[in-house]
This record gives structure tokens, C-alpha cells and sequence, in this order.
């Protein structure tokens, strides 16, 4: 158990994970996958800004207060009724499902963020089930199993492993394993794949499951939002990052054609002094750092760290400052949005990223996309691909959350 759980406590880094996740409107549960919940709040079938923003609020609320299930379902029943969302399953099954869920994952996240803080003084993780009538034998086998924090084991098996598993890590020190007995696993128990068929809007799927962990659980989601340590986190940028897709595929909406929007401004004139960089953004943007609301009411900062990022490399001197003046119309007026997520393979941690795309008239039927890392608000590294339709198609992938 956490330790501020312990004494009763609020639970700062459970609060964090959940108040940090961005809304997105979803038509299936089998729309964002594993880790990419790590970075997102989604209510299976809310497509609504509104209806999603009450739902994340009831559940910040209910984590930072200690609120019940049953106080949820009041909160449940109160947003049911405001919006007249209209929803699968009983109110009951609906509500307890999405507060357990929130609430153990949010938990298990929290706990991460602990053991990693610690592990040089803890440095081993201890599974623990609770060993009643409804323990899933597997679960069961596994309790007790003790494992170094950094095993790779843990990146598939931290509990939760299942809809409604109840099952914990606990870390533990050297003294831990002395004075109770406890031995480090020669080997972790087996984690063989099984398959498992999944619905998806795009039909039925199966995939590969370790056994004994439901469809959907099979990662860590404290490693998914804070990843493996310090040390991993500063190797992010040096590492290659792998592409994250859920079960239906990289493009589960047919994106169909885009009409070319006129633009009545006029491009930058091209340059590669920082002097100049930055004057043709704030000239473009309207001050030095702005902050923008796209159409779906998330709202993006953008300033002078864009030139940063191009400086940092000179291989983005590649002249895509000619295209900060569509930045504005790109954010408020776009097209389309879709987001994509892609895991670190050098921390283990999840970002989403939050393509804005317009098809412009530049003269020649142009395209230019914007393609923007988005962590907590904040945009990292900007892109532009100047080209036709058909450049498009690699950028058009994810999951579309918003089209004009």
C-alpha cells in the first residue's frame, strides 16, 4: 500500500496521473489501447467535450476526496441525466466500471512513481493478491513473487492485471527479505502468450495475451505515465520511440478526401538566423508565447521553444518556418485532429501526439501539416509537410477526434 494511503492520506501521484490525462471522445473501448490510457481520459462511447470533461472531473474528484463508489454513482447519475448520453449496460455495471477502473489504475500509477522513487533503497517488488474465493488462480500463484523493481517482468504483470483484479506490488528492501524470509525469484513465473478475441469498430481481432491477464492490461501504467527512473527519462530524446496502435489497426477511420482551404496571408520569407527565426514566429503568432484553443476546447501553447527545437537540430532548418503564419488557422480552423501514440523504448513511457491537419491552397494545391509532440499541455517539437493529399497518408493515423 502507498504510503500516503497508509496514513490516509490524498495520493498526490495517483491525483497527478489522472488530473494530467487529456480528453478525447471514443467510440469503443478498443480505441486506445494499453498504454496509450497512460496519456488519455476516455469514457468508452462519450463523444461529447462536455460529457467527457464532467466524467474526468467527478473522477479527480473521487480520488482526491476518497469519495466511494457510491458517492460516484451519484456523480454518474448526475451527468447521465444532464447530457442525456445514452449508454451500454445498467447504470450499476457503467458506473462501477469506470470508477474501479480509474481508481486501481490510477493507484497502480501512483505506486510506480513511489517505487521508482525509492528503489535505490527498495529495490525489489513483491506480488501480492488477495487470497479469497474470487482470486483468479493464476493470481494466486503469482502472490509472493518477489522480482528486482527494474525486470522486466513488471512491464507486463504490475497489477492491476485484470477488470476488477484487486491485486498489488509492494516494494521491498534488503532488511524486508532478512527478517520475513523471503527469497528473489530465480526466475519470473511464465509469461506465455494466449489468444484472445477482441471487438473493435473495425470487427473482431485476436491478439496475444499473457496468460492470466485480461485483454487490455497487459502493461505498467505508472511506467506508461512517469517511465523507468531519472536516468531512462534523460536517454528519451537519444532512443528511438515505437509507434503504439490499438487493435483495430494505425488508421481505424476511413479519412476520406480533404477540400483545399484558401489562405489569405502570405508565407514567411526563408531563413536560418536565429534573429530572424524567432521574429517571423512572434510576428506570426502574435507575441512571443501564445496560447491557442483548437475546436475541441484543449488549448495548445506555442512560443519560442519551437525555435529551440529547430536549433537543437540543424536538420530542421529545412525551411519550415515559411509556414509559422498558418499555425493560427492550423490550431483554431483545422480540418481534422487525430492523435497518435508512440512508447519510449528507452524509459518504457507513453506520449501522445496531436496532429493538426488543413489541406491549403497554396498555389499549386499544396498541403501543409502540422505535427505537434503534446506532453501536459505543452507542445515540444513542431512539424510541417508541405505536399499534396497523398503526403498525408501517413499523418492521417490514429485515432481522429475531430473533423470539420
Amino acid at each position: 500500500m502507498a504510503e500516503a494511503e497508509a496514513r490516509g492520506l490524498p495520493f498526490q501521484e495517483a491525483i497527478d496521473y489522472l488530473q494530467s490525462k487529456v480528453r478525447l471522445p471514443t467510440q469503443a473501448w478498443t480505441d486506445l489501447w494499453q498504454g496509450m490510457h497512460a496519456r488519455a481520459f476516455v469514457v468508452a462511447g462519450a463523444v461529447k467535450a462536455e460529457l467527457i470533461a464532467d466524467f474526468h472531473a467527478a473522477v479527480v474528484r473521487a480520488i482526491a476526496e476518497g469519495r466511494t463508489l457510491a458517492d460516484f454513482r451519484k456523480d454518474f447519475e448526475r451527468i447521465v441525466a444532464a447530457h442525456g448520453w445514452s449508454y451500454r449496460g445498467s447504470p450499476g455495471w457503467r458506473s462501477a466500471v469506470i470508477y474501479n477502473t480509474n481508481m486501481r489504475m490510477a493507484h497502480a500509477s501512483g505506486r510506480w512513481a513511489q517505487v521508482q522513487r525509492l528503489k535505490g533503497e527498495r529495490p525489489y517488488l513483491r506480488y501480492s493478491a488477495v487470497l479469497d474465493s474470487r482470486t483468479r488462480p493464476l493470481h494466486r500463484e503469482w502472490h509472493g513473487t518477489i522480482l528486482p523493481v527494474d525486470h522486466a517482468w513488471w512491464r507486463t504483470h504490475f497489477p492491476p492485471n485484470g477488470w476488477y483484479c484487486r491485486c498489488t506490488a509492494v516494494s521491498v528492501s534488503e532488511s524486508d527479505l532478512k527478517r520475513r524470509g523471503w527469497k528473489v525469484a530465480a526466475a519470473a513465473p511464465d509469461a506465455a502468450p494466449v489468444p484472445h478475441q477482441v471487438n473493435t469498430p473495425q470487427g473482431p481481432v485476436t491478439i496475444q495475451v499473457p496468460e492470466g491477464i485480461d485483454p487490455g492490461f497487459a502493461y505498467n501504467a505508472g511506467e506508461a505515465a512517469w517511465g523507468r527512473g531519472a536516468s531512462s527519462l534523460a536517454m528519451e530524446r537519444h532512443g528511438p520511440w515505437e509507434a503504439l496502435e490499438a487493435p483495430g489497426g494505425s488508421s481505424p477511420a476511413e479519412p476520406g478526401p480533404l477540400p483545399p482551404q484558401p489562405f489569405a496571408g502570405t508565407l514567411a520569407r526563408r531563413t536560418k538566423e536565429e534573429h530572424e527565426l524567432r521574429g517571423t514566429l512572434r510576428r506570426a503568432i502574435g507575441g512571443d508565447e501564445v496560447v491557442f484553443a483548437d475546436p475541441t476546447g484543449e488549448r495548445a501553447l506555442v512560443g519560442q521553444a519551437l525555435v529551440d527545437h529547430m536549433l537543437a537540430d540543424p536538420r530542421r532548418l529545412d525551411g519550415r518556418e515559411a509556414f509559422f503564419p498558418l499555425i493560427p488557422e492550423l490550431v483554431q480552423r483545422p480540418a481534422e485532429i487525430w492523435v497518435g501514440f508512440a512508447k519510449s523504448t528507452e524509459s518504457g513511457r507513453t506520449s501522445m501526439r496531436r496532429r493538426y491537419i488543413q489541406l491549403f491552397d497554396l498555389g499549386r494545391g499544396r498541403a501543409a501539416t502540422l505535427v505537434c509532440d503534446f506532453d501536459a499541455g505543452q507542445w515540444s517539437g513542431l512539424t510541417f509537410i508541405p505536399g499534396d493529399l497523398k503526403s498525408l497518408k501517413g499523418v492521417r493515423s490514429g485515432l481522429r477526434i475531430y473533423r470539420s
